[in-house]
C-alpha cells in the first residue's frame, strides 16, 4: 500500500463539549466530513479507583477521550486510502480498528464511507466519573450507537496478543485493512499488537497514525518487519496537533 501525502479533506473541529445527565458526564460533538459525531467521553479531572481485572490488570481511563491523531488519521484514510481500495476491491472495504477507545476514527469511517467497520476494545471493567461502572467495549458500543446503524458498525473484543480474541474476529470473514491511532504511547504494548496485527491483517496491511512522544514509535515498524512486513511512513496534517505526527503503513511482503 503506497501512501500519498496527507492532504487536508475537511476541517474536523471539536465543535462543543457539554456535560450531559449526571454531573461529570461528558460527550464531545465532531465534525467529520460535514457530518456531526457525538462521542461520550471521560476525562481525568476526576481520578477515580479502578478495578482489577483479569491477569492483574488495572483498568483506567485512557481510552475513553478523543486523542489527536484521530482526526488527522481519519482524512487521510477517507481521502488517499479507502477510495483506492474501494476501487481495487470493487466493493465497500471491511475495516478492522485497533484499540477504537471513544470510537472516533471508526465512528467517523462509518459516518463518511461505506466501508464496515468493527472498533475494537479490551472490554475492561471500569469506574467512571459519573458513578457508573460498565466495560470499555459497552462504553465504545453506546458511543457506536449514537451515530450510527448497528449493519455498519459494531463493537467487538479484542486483547491485544489474543489468539482467542483474533479468531472470534475472523469467523465472520477477515478485513481489508487494519486501523489504529494513537496506540503508541507504550512500548511495552508494541510485541503484542504486532502479534495481532500479524494475526488479523490482510495483504495490505494496517495504517496506524501517531504522533511522536517518546521517540521509539520506529520500534513498531521494526518488529513489524521482523514478521514480514514493509512499514512506510508520510507526515500527517492537521488542526490542533502539537507534536510531530505520523502515518504508517504497514503491508505484508
Amino acid at each position: 500500500m503506497l501512501l500519498r501525502h496527507a492532504r487536508r479533506w475537511w476541517p474536523l473541529v471539536v465543535l462543543r463539549r457539554a456535560s450531559a445527565l449526571a454531573a461529570n458526564e461528558q460527550w464531545t460533538k465532531v465534525d467529520v466530513g460535514g457530518k456531526t459525531a457525538k462521542l461520550r467521553v471521560d476525562y481525568f479531572d476526576t481520578p477515580m479507583k479502578q478495578p482489577k481485572a483479569k491477569k492483574g490488570k488495572i483498568a483506567d481511563r485512557t481510552g475513553c477521550r478523543p486523542w489527536p491523531v484521530a482526526r488527522p488519521l481519519l482524512a487521510h484514510l477517507c481521502a488517499d486510502v479507502i477510495p483506492d481500495l474501494e476501487r481495487d476491491l470493487g466493493r465497500p472495504p471491511r475495516v478492522l480498528e485497533l484499540g477504537s477507545g471513544v470510537g472516533l476514527l471508526g465512528v467517523g469511517l462509518a459516518m463518511t464511507t461505506d466501508c464496515d467497520v468493527t472498533l475494537t476494545d479490551p472490554d475492561i471493567e471500569t469506574n467512571f466519573s459519573d458513578g457508573t461502572r460498565m466495560s470499555t467495549l459497552e462504553w465504545l458500543q453506546r458511543n457506536i450507537e449514537l451515530n450510527v446503524d448497528s449493519k455498519r458498525a459494531r463493537a467487538k473484543r479484542l486483547v491485544w496478543g489474543s489468539v482467542d480474541d483474533a479468531r472470534a474476529l475472523l469467523r465472520d470473514g477477515g478485513f481489508d485493512l487494519l486501523v489504529g491511532s494513537d496506540l503508541l504511547y507504550d512500548t511495552a504494548n508494541y510485541g503484542p499488537l504486532v502479534d495481532s496485527i500479524v494475526a488479523l491483517a490482510p495483504a495490505r496491511g494496517a495504517v496506524l497514525g501517531y504522533v511522536t512522544r517518546h521517540g521509539a514509535e520506529g520500534d513498531l515498524a521494526e518488529l513489524a518487519a521482523a514478521r514480514g512486513f514493509v512499514a512506510e511512513s508520510i507526515p500527517l496534517v492537521g488542526e490542533g496537533l502539537t507534536k510531530a505526527a505520523t502515518a504508517t503503513a504497514l503491508t505484508r511482503r
